[in-house]
């Protein structure tokens, strides 16, 4: 009962939010989960979840979500079903608790018929075992003192991460672990083909599908060159379930009118890689009939809509994919690159652009709305790049200085400046 915890953080706390905000709760927990900046760039979802849970057992994981989600003013309504889910399983194991229990719990609780294992059962499994360890030491004192050293030391040792993907698989709650202080060497050299296995695996997952989506907002298709297709286009995409929203990779072009904004589609053979889902020619996108619609929260649409501040952006881990409107407030043009500095309200960052971004026409006060852009350490400090599927696109700042309310672009129609934006 106690892993239903960890089941509302992974199902109703991480899977509601985007990838922004869950690098955001990386970057907050990195002290409290002791992630290196390679296991925040690496670890998903799950892995964060079996961690939290082993650092704030029970209730407590799910309150430590609510403290971090709390001051983001669009997350209010997935806090608020955080804290409803968590009370709704805490009168669960309250009732279920009630019934005592008398008999051996290791006999009682089979496999088909699992016993909530709650705080105080544990603490009464330690003073069991503790008394049976002490009798025996009266009688076989050399071989039981050999074998408590060497249980000694595997209870010393932290659970490998397929004992830790194994607990959510089954479950059943983690056995308490003795604290220790492991070399953080040995356990990052532990972690890192485990992190780098996952990492493979998450590649280009097919999903086949059906998802229904809306679609939400989407660019021109542009050029591109990549090793393994050389000349090519696509074009990006923001698409929206009735609880989340999908920045999309679209690479077969012949389906860009099926991506209009407020259009009802179907997605089926599509591709989910670090969060983005891809579309290529083996792909298939329907347009739904007149029966079938969906109706996406105003709260999704702002959230997709919303730019991150530039002081939030320097605590991301290094390889955050970034999406945004942004202030151009200088550029600075190089013999192999060019630098477009943006600002806002929190701060300032650089944009190293190259190739085909290097010294686009564009001014100071003009809008830079980027597209799939990373964040890399770069002279110790955390730029934009671009990457071989990066897009952007110039907004003049004499078409929107009427229209633009702030630098989050949440309150602006995006199609309403479709016809001013600078092709390249």
């Amino acid at each position: 009962m106690v892993n239903e915890y960890k089941k509302i953080v992974l199902l109703k706390g991480f899977e509601a939010i985007s990838d922004y905000h869950f690098n955001t709760i990386k970057s907050l927990l990195a002290s409290d989960l002791k992630l290196t900046k390679k296991m925040q760039d690496d670890y998903d979802r799950i892995k964060i979840a079996d961690l939290m849970e082993k650092k704030f057992p029970g209730p407590t994981c799910v309150d430590k979500l609510i403290e971090l989600l709390k001051d983001i003013p669009s997350l209010k309504d997935i806090v608020e079903t955080l804290r409803k889910q968590k009370s709704k399983v805490t009168r669960k194991i309250k009732t279920t608790g009630k019934t005592p229990v008398k008999k051996n719990k290791h006999e009682d609780a089979g496999p088909a018929t699992p016993a909530p294992m709650t705080s105080r059962a544990l603490e009464s499994e330690k003073v069991e075992e503790t008394a049976v360890g002490q009798k025996r030491k009266s009688t076989t004192k050399e071989k039981t003192g050999a074998k408590r050293e060497r249980v000694s030391q595997e209870q010393g040792q932290p659970p490998s991460p397929s004992e830790a993907s194994m607990s959510t698989t089954t479950g059943q709650a983690p056995p308490p672990q003795i604290p220790s202080t492991p070399s953080s060497t040995s356990l990052n050299e532990n972690q890192e083909p485990q992190a780098q296995r996952q990492r493979a695996a998450r590649r280009n997952v097919l999903q086949k599908g059906p998802m229904i989506v809306m679609v939400l907002k989407a660019t021109e298709p542009f050029k591109y060159e990549s090793p393994e297709k050389g000349k090519s286009t696509m074009f990006h995409a923001t698409v929206a379930t009735e609880n989340k929203f999908f920045y999309m990779k679209i690479f077969n072009t012949n389906l860009k009118e099926k991506f209009t904004p407020k259009k009802v589609i179907i997605l089926s053979n599509y591709f989910e890689c670090k969060g983005l889902l891809e579309v290529d020619e083996a792909s298939s996108v329907s347009e739904a009939g007149p029966d079938l619609k969906i109706v996406v929260p105003k709260s999704i649409i702002k959230r997709a809509n919303e730019t991150p501040k530039i002081d939030n952006l320097l605590k991301q881990a290094s390889g955050t994919l970034v999406y945004g409107l942004f202030l151009l407030h200088k550029k600075t043009v190089n013999r192999k690159n060019t630098i477009y500095e943006i600002q806002d309200n929190t701060g300032k960052m650089d944009i190293m652009g190259n190739g085909k971004w290097h010294n686009i026409v564009c001014e100071e006060g003009d809008k830079l709305r980027l597209f799939c852009f990373q964040l890399r350490t770069i002279d110790k400090t955390l730029k934009l790049t671009c990457g071989i599927h990066s897009f952007m696109k110039v907004i003049k700042a004499k078409k929107i200085k009427k229209e633009l309310v702030d630098s989050n672009f949440t309150n602006v129609n995006y199609n309403d400046f479709v016809q001013v934006e600078i092709p390249f």
